[in-house]
């Protein structure tokens, strides 16, 4: 199974940096490739035009300096650079990536992280992070590196949403999380990597349970916290029976707190280099938010994100 056939890369001046990872996301798919490259600030150009050329034929010169550059990074891959679209756009990045999204039914957009400092100020608040809660598709943020990319993945999956009294999970959080793993199994197949599948829990109430005027009996509260753990250990391991792993490295893990922050903390001491998460678009802010765990994990993440996108999300951005 192909996930990404039709991928929009939207470049930049670090793609020397992710570009073996394009290559082999762009091969094990057989995928088309697109490359979309967006002016967003024209004006710093027009002090160059001399004054017999008009800004159309400035853009063509940019536009056709720009092309041979990013043609230029594959041309040791004719494979590759013989099936490449090029194209080009002025103006707002995050908008444009958006609405060729759309037009041209991209089901995956590439970008690789920019900036100067951590990877925290290459995500947050910047052109990544917008794509991140805006784009329809699912999203791959990359840290540029010159090693081996994503040898060891981490696949953070929520079945707590179990009802009780049907034993099933709600139709919505069921498609998202069996998306992410499918995803993510296809892509620790395709790297050969050692997947980490992910899950936190905790004891609603907890705080008030052990303290003050509700509190109960301590050997009461941790047989309540032990019924807690067992039932969402039992959870993720019956997610994680129904996927043939036989051929992959692979954990599951279960640990007791804010996902956010054992997200974190797990990906930074365990050395991950792709995290896949699912996102979920929150009714009536459609795209401007994918949820506080998905939030935390931008805002703080040292590593490459990808970001699955819900059936039913609906990007702010239209063609229309």
């Amino acid at each position: 199974m192909r996930f990404f056939e039709n991928i929009l890369l939207f470049y930049n001046d670090e793609f020397a940096g992710i570009k073996a990872e394009v290559i082999r996301l762009v091969r094990k798919n057989q995928a088309r490739l697109k490359i979309i490259d967006v002016f967003d600030n024209f004006d710093q150009y027009l002090e160059l035009l001399p004054p017999s050329s008009s800004i159309d034929e400035l853009k063509e010169v940019i536009i056709s300096e720009r092309r041979l550059e990013i043609l230029g990074h594959f041309e040791a891959d004719p494979d590759i650079s013989s099936q490449i679209t090029v194209i080009f756009k002025f103006g707002n990045p995050v908008v444009e990536v958006i609405k060729e999204t759309i037009r041209g039914g991209h089901d995956l957009v590439i970008k690789a992280a920019s900036g100067n400092k951590t990877f925290k100020d290459y995500l947050f608040g910047n052109i990544a992070v917008k794509l991140l809660r805006k784009c329809p598709c699912p999203v791959l943020i990359i840290k540029p590196s010159e090693g081996v990319s994503f040898q060891k993945i981490l696949t953070p999956v929520d079945p707590k949403t179990v009802r009780e009294e049907t034993t099933k999970t709600s139709e919505h959080e069921d498609l998202i999380c069996r998306k992410v793993m499918d995803i993510s199994i296809f892509m620790a197949r395709m790297e050969n990597s050692h997947l980490d599948i992910f899950h936190c829990w905790f004891l609603p109430g907890e705080t008030l349970l052990a303290s003050g005027r509700t509190r109960i009996a301590p050997d009461k509260l941790n047989q309540m916290k032990m019924l807690a753990e067992k039932i969402h250990t039992q959870r993720i391991n019956t997610l994680a029976a129904e996927y043939d792993l036989s051929d992959i490295r692979h954990s599951v893990v279960v640990r007791k707190g804010d996902p956010g922050e054992m997200i974190v903390d797990y990906a930074d001491k365990n050395g991950i280099d792709l995290i896949v998460m699912g996102t979920i678009g929150r009714s009536g802010l459609a795209g401007l938010l994918i949820g506080s765990t998905a939030e935390k994990l931008i805002d703080r993440v040292n590593c490459s994100i990808l970001a699955i996108k819900p059936a039913n999300f609906q990007s702010p951005i239209t063609i229309r």
